[in-house]
């Protein structure tokens, strides 16, 4: 798939696969038979959409096809979540914004700050990290951009609330600490069944040079010795603003089910980076595969079929 990806390009592969996605899995029955085969070959075991979802990635999977609750299209666009965040904890919490547009031009490029972070606010990524905009090919960049406008990610993920966002380009502040390094993430994972039951993945800023390293821990800072697929597993100081963190993640999560609240925090100064509400589109493979067990045990998702 990845020689084809290559051969086609990023854009006209997404398109392809779109309108394929489009024209053969357009029903739900299509769309639970895909889902059925795909979930077999990723994760070696089944789930039947006739029964009620017990491990983590089934849930996520039954919310993808059955959950029609509108506020995650309103969480998932990356612009429009600023309001939801500024009404639950402040505005003191989101990046600067410095741009957003239907459409990315060149005139709107020259007159960014010199670093930013560029990315469509309709999808999961490319992001485009710009650290000096003089040393970017702008004509190719801001094709790019622009060229994710053109895919309903919705479609493509089968995440439906991803088709209901308006698309934009959206261009925020870069956040860097003193030592100019781009820092790692901390992903919370937020359960309504037991309400202070949190478990924060933390990924390393090795992820922006192609690595990957993180680990899963609970509220109480306790290294479970496990990742979401990744391979390498790093230990992490306690952050001294933990509390903090919790309680902000506590408040922006508190409308959902389950929902990965994903922060930033820069020198204990937190910044809101985006809510996920299907973890890696229901196909998150544990390093220990007893977590998608007891991650399923932590969310009372209500009967949706």
């Amino acid at each position: 798939m990845s020689k084809i990806k290559k051969i086609l390009g990023e854009n006209n592969y997404l398109k392809i696969k779109q309108l394929y996605m489009k024209i053969f899995l357009n029903s739900t029955s299509q769309k639970e038979k895909y889902i059925k085969k795909k979930f077999k070959k990723e994760l070696g075991y089944e789930i039947d959409f006739n029964k009620e979802p017990e491990t983590f990635n089934q849930k996520i999977q039954f919310r993808k096809l059955y959950d029609n609750n509108p506020l995650y299209s309103i969480c998932a666009d990356k612009y429009r979540v600023r309001e939801y965040v500024k009404e639950k904890i402040g505005e003191e919490y989101l990046i600067p914004l410095y741009l957003v547009t239907d459409k990315l031009t060149e005139e709107q490029w020259d007159k960014l700050p010199n670093s930013f972070v560029a990315k469509a606010n309709h999808n999961s990524g490319p992001v485009q990290i710009v650290k000096d905009k003089s040393k970017v090919d702008k004509k190719k960049t801001i094709k790019e951009l622009n060229n994710q406008l053109e895919i309903d990610y919705g479609i493509i993920s089968m995440e439906k609330y991803y088709s209901n966002i308006p698309r934009k380009i959206i261009v925020e502040k870069l956040l860097i600490d003193k030592t100019r390094t781009i820092l790692q993430d901390i992903k919370i994972n937020c359960f309504n069944k037991e309400k202070d039951k949190y478990f924060l993945d933390l990924c390393s800023r090795e992820k922006i040079e192609g690595k990957v390293l993180s680990v899963l821990y609970d509220q109480n800072w306790k290294n479970l010795k496990v990742t979401g697929g990744n391979l390498d597993i790093k230990e992490y100081r306690k952050p001294k603003n933990l509390d903090k963190i919790l309680k902000i993640s506590k408040k922006l999560s508190e409308n959902f089910e389950y929902v990965r609240v994903d922060l930033y925090n820069i020198e204990e100064k937190i910044y809101f980076g985006e809510l996920t509400f299907c973890e890696n589109s229901g196909f998150e493979k544990f390093t220990d595969e007893s977590w998608d067990f007891k991650f399923g045990s932590y969310w009372e998702q209500k009967k949706l079929k």
